[in-house]
């Protein structure tokens, strides 16, 4: 009998969860059987070694993921990105993943260093981003300090300044609190932003960062030349109508907010993400 329960607990839990498990399995399928597989290496700078994966060919588009994740968080995107036709680039941001921390603080604009080092490893002149909180902060700072290597840019959930950042966001993602409650304990925090027994002081400098960086302001903004699609959720952590500043803001800005998405929509909501991004850069939307 406690068998029973038990399995239909996690038949409900894995139903109540949906797409994220669905998609994490294909994901999984799609990695091991496919013969999409990557090209892998590393660059160096200030004393970190920065990792990165290449998929597909194409057109390259760069994703960039959030704070305190790592680069496996684009696993609903990941797969249609590379079906659709394109060379997709994923890089584990410094401190993050497979990438070391270095030998000086942690910034956007040392992360967007990194990022432009490995386009330089690459051979990648210009590239689409696609970018989640902290990943889309630095494809913000790209647009606005190297416009040339940016073609257009997808910002989810990122905010411009500090002031963008709620407090409390109330019941915003609670199927993905529900799922970490659950299943994430501070080891497993540790592989998710592969800082392991160091994630306590990776999360401890960061939401420092958080409360000081990014400082851009309007001119700034408006600096930002290339399209940008701003996604927010309804119940983001990121305050709507500093993603409506945003959008607004920006030289080529427009907005779109997913209905009952929290700060975690790129898994949360990734059907509606994904149609959003694929109408925006003109390529085929996902099956």
């Amino acid at each position: 009998m406690s068998w029973l329960l038990l399995s239909a607990a996690i038949l409900a839990l894995f139903i109540w969860l949906q797409p994220m498990p669905g998609n994490f399995v294909h994901y999984l399928f799609w990695k091991y059987t496919s013969s999409a597989k990557p090209m892998t290496g590393y660059i160096s700078h200030a004393g970190a070694s920065i990792y990165y994966e290449v998929y597909g060919q194409g057109k390259p588009v760069l994703l960039l993921h959030g704070g305190l994740s790592n680069k496996l968080s684009w696993f609903s995107q990941l797969p249609w990105l590379v079906s659709a036709g394109r060379q997709v680039i994923l890089i584990d941001t410094r401190g993050h993943g497979e990438s070391s921390h270095g030998h000086i603080p942690l910034s956007y604009p040392v992360f967007a260093d990194d990022v432009r080092l490995v386009m330089d490893k690459i051979g990648i002149a210009s590239t689409d981003i696609i970018g989640w909180s902290d990943g889309g902060i630095i494809a913000l700072l790209m647009g606005l300090e190297t416009p040339q290597r940016v073609d257009k840019i997808v910002a989810i959930s990122a905010n411009f300044n500090p002031s963008g950042v709620l407090e409390d966001n109330g019941a915003a993602d609670e199927r993905f609190h529900a799922f970490a409650d659950l299943f994430l304990s501070d080891r497993i925090r540790g592989w998710w932003s592969g800082a392991g027994a160091g994630h306590p002081d990776l999360a401890a400098e960061l939401t420092a960062l958080w409360q000081s960086e990014p400082q851009l302001e309007h001119e700034h903004l408006r600096a930002i030349t290339a399209p940008t699609l701003v996604i927010t959720g309804e119940n983001d952590v990121i305050d709507l109508p500093h993603s409506g500043t945003l959008a607004q803001m920006l030289a080529k800005g427009k907005i779109e907010v997913v209905l009952g998405a929290g700060h975690a929509s790129t898994m949360t909501h990734a059907d509606q993400i994904n149609k959003l991004i694929a109408d925006f850069l003109q390529i085929r939307r996902p099956e």
